[in-house]
């Protein structure tokens, strides 16, 4: 099983600013695949509803691995 990813994903929706995550085990989310996922959840009659579309990859720190600079020397 891939690594899950998750992608912050801002737009504007009927003139109103909005943020959405969106869950993938993909490396990375275009534009046109955030406006797919964005019209499905808000089930939009018109594409023209959605705008301004930016997709931003979220990092987590993993718990089961520490940073290079908390690692202390053997």
């Amino acid at each position: 099983m891939g690594d899950s990813h998750l992608f912050l994903v801002s737009y504007i929706l009927n003139n109103q600013p909005k943020t959405a995550e969106i869950p993938t085990e993909a490396d990375r989310v275009s534009v046109d695949q955030a406006r797919v996922y964005l019209e499905a959840l808000h089930a939009v009659s018109s594409s023209n509803d959605i705008s301004d579309i930016q997709v931003m990859g979220i990092h987590h720190h993993r718990p089961h691995q520490t940073p290079g600079h908390y690692q202390q020397q053997e």
